[in-house]
């Protein structure tokens, strides 16, 4: 018959000193965190009621707009489809409209975006328009623009509102990308 306990080994006698060792280090743990914490009244390790006081007053939840990130756009329509009208319509709404830029035509260092559209379907205007959008970047009027990206698709009626959202997202990489053509 098996016995229900294996026996015992050297290895496996108890030690008298284990409870004194672990006692030993977790005095020194504690001694090595408790003067992380304020002193009350000479006691140390009292700091735990003043720990809760001393919290970082709340700080209002009212972002401010950065004016020092708005970057300047102008956005150019090439195109007599109505969806690529209603879609220049809504970017320059959406630019206009956001903290991040400044929708402007007067003579200054800003990011064009270039938007071309035509019918996908002549015979059927209103189904979808294929579209391509250009940013380059311009110092004046007078000056040679830089371009700087470059993206092709086609819109339906439907999909405008997302389009925008991903145009106004992809100019603002591009103007944090290229931050330092504006300074």
């Amino acid at each position: 018959m098996p016995r229900p306990f294996p026996p015992r080994t050297p290895a496996s006698k108890s030690r008298p000193w284990a409870p004194l060792l672990l006692s030993v280090s977790l005095f020194l743990i504690a001694a090595a965190l408790l003067p992380q914490f304020p002193t009350v009244s000479g006691i140390a390790g009292g700091g735990f009621a003043l720990a809760a006081e001393a919290a970082p007053k709340a700080v209002a939840d009212k972002p401010a707009p950065n004016v020092d990130r708005a970057v300047q756009v102008a956005v150019e329509l090439e195109g007599t489809d109505s969806l690529g009208a209603r879609l220049a319509f809504r970017l320059k709404d959406t630019f206009n409209s956001s903290s991040l830029f400044v929708l402007s035509e007067k003579d200054a260092p800003k990011i064009r975006v270039l938007l071309s559209t035509t019918p996908e379907f002549p015979s059927r205007p209103s189904v979808g328009s294929a579209y391509s959008v250009v940013w380059v970047f311009s110092q004046s009027e007078g000056t040679l623009r830089h371009y700087l990206a470059r993206e092709v698709g086609v819109v339906t009626a439907e999909s405008v509102e997302d389009l925008v959202a991903h145009i106004v997202e992809r100019t603002d990489g591009i103007s944090v990308r290229y931050s330092y053509l504006f300074q």
